[in-house]
């Protein structure tokens, strides 16, 4: 399995466990759909595997590697947030191109993510005059610009009209395909990601 997740527990101080030995795994170019309602632990659970979030107990394997003691940066994940956190006061090109710049590697595959995901006319635009559409697409093209083995989309299809859910969903899957990355998103409703996804389990199986 390409991700693994064993029997992860967290819970903040003096507070009730968020997650309690969850586990899960997602194969090589897998996408498995993660339901449930809110406060159940998704997004922690989510943070838990990036590194954002140190677990109580517990381990994150990638390819059969334990990631507990990697450093954020060096785990090959990417994660689009579900509270989108840009720089607001850098362009839509400058916010893509950051997780790269901070790696030190070559911002060449910024222009091509840009016209993939139709943001190529607002590269110079600050992220401030951005639509929330825009964002999401933004926030996106930010967390696969590294072309991460393992990717976390929280609610990538949140607070969007149809017409712009349904084109998040093409995107989602050709860069899902191209990268042939392990893949969780993250959902409230089950009937949004189901199609898209070889798994869909709930917070209560795990």
């Amino acid at each position: 399995m390409a991700l693994n997740v064993q029997n992860i527990s967290f819970k903040y101080p003096q507070g009730e466990p968020i997650l309690d030995s969850v586990s899960l795994c997602v194969g090589d170019s897998e996408m498995l759909a993660l339901v449930g309602p809110s406060g159940c632990g998704k997004s922690t659970l989510l943070h838990c595997i990036a590194g954002l979030i140190e677990a109580d107990s517990g381990e994150v394997s990638i390819d059969g590697k334990a990631m507990n003691a990697v450093q954020v940066h060096q785990r090959s994940i990417g994660i689009m947030m579900q509270d989108q956190p840009l720089y607001e006061h850098l362009t839509v090109e400058k916010n893509i191109a950051f997780p790269l710049h901070a790696r030190g590697k070559n911002v060449s595959p910024v222009a091509q993510l840009m016209e993939q995901l139709d943001l190529a006319s607002i590269a110079n635009r600050k992220v401030s005059k951005c639509s929330g559409g825009e964002r999401r697409r933004i926030a996106l093209a930010r967390a696969v610009v590294i072309r991460p083995k393992v990717l976390l989309l929280d609610e990538p299809l949140i607070s969007i009209d149809p017409l712009l859910r349904e084109t998040m969903k093409e995107f989602i899957q050709t860069i899902h395909t191209e990268l042939k990355a392990s893949t969780i998103i993250v959902s409230h409703h089950h009937v949004e990601v189901e199609k898209m996804c070889e798994q869909l389990i709930t917070m209560e199986q795990l």
